[in-house]
């Protein structure tokens, strides 16, 4: 495919790693090369987005890519979808893409599915779509099980799993990605700040980690960080407890993680 960018002719060539496509221009010098990425719009589901990261989350994805707002009831996913809509025009300016269906409608033809819903419904939401995810889907989890004692946040993997990632992949055919656990929900929904945090994320299959790592890039100023296969969710699951306690001990609000 050839284009014109500023009665430059350049050619269009897709960009194998990930959803990208590098614009490559050359000029009548052999000296101008301009190279930029353009990031394809994907069709995201948040599964759950009805929750506080679902909302921050939609906020920021809808920006770049195609969002659905996923619920057990369909006319609250469409209401929260509407509510947010409004938000983001309002703050940005920008027409968001934002839709709201029932959670088995709200996958479908799904890029990404965020798996954005409380630690304790996890696995029965999970059960309840695993056939529902369509072939080539990458789900998401930020789920982080924990439990609140009078010593502050613990981590509380489910019975006979090192991780709730772990378990989660037991009940899909598709590849599970764990990130997004650490991103303070309240900072994320606030369109008027521009948070600069590292969000670390595992997973088994390269091109999932790829396709996931292309979605955090897409919101500004995140930076993703590949800590290992899935074997290792446990290490990113707990940082959130380990978050809470020292937000906790040391009145100090909405953190996260940067790697300096």
């Amino acid at each position: 495919m050839v284009l014109w960018v500023s009665s430059v002719p350049c050619m269009v060539h897709h960009y194998q790693q990930g959803s990208h496509f590098q614009l490559c221009c050359l000029g009548l010098s052999t000296s101008l090369f301009v190279l930029f990425s353009c990031v394809y719009k994907m069709k995201i589901a948040v599964v759950g987005g009805t929750g506080d990261l679902g909302e921050g989350l939609i906020k920021r994805l809808c920006l770049n890519h195609q969002v659905v707002v996923g619920s057990r009831i369909k006319e609250k996913a469409q209401n929260i979808a509407s509510e947010l809509s409004a938000k983001v025009r309002e703050e940005t300016g920008i027409e968001p893409n934002v839709s709201g269906e029932a959670n088995p409608e709200a996958v479908k033809g799904s890029d990404v599915a965020v798996l954005a819903v409380p630690s304790e419904y996890a696995l029965q939401t999970v059960i309840s779509l695993s056939s529902e995810f369509p072939a080539g889907c990458v789900l998401v989890s930020p789920v982080v099980p924990m439990v609140k004692t009078e010593d502050g946040f613990l981590y509380s993997p489910p019975d006979g799993h090192h991780s709730m990632a772990e378990a989660i992949a037991e009940q899909v055919n598709v590849p599970v990605v764990a990130a997004f656990h650490t991103l303070p929900a309240k900072k994320l929904a606030d369109l008027k700040l521009q948070p600069e945090f590292d969000v670390p994320l595992v997973g088994d299959s390269e091109e999932a980690v790829r396709r996931v790592s292309n979605l955090i890039e897409s919101i500004p100023r995140l930076r993703p960080l590949y800590v290992g296969s899935l074997r290792t969710a446990q290490l990113v699951e707990s940082l959130t407890p380990l978050i809470l306690n020292v937000s906790a001990k040391n009145k100090l609000r909405n953190l996260s993680l940067k790697f300096v």
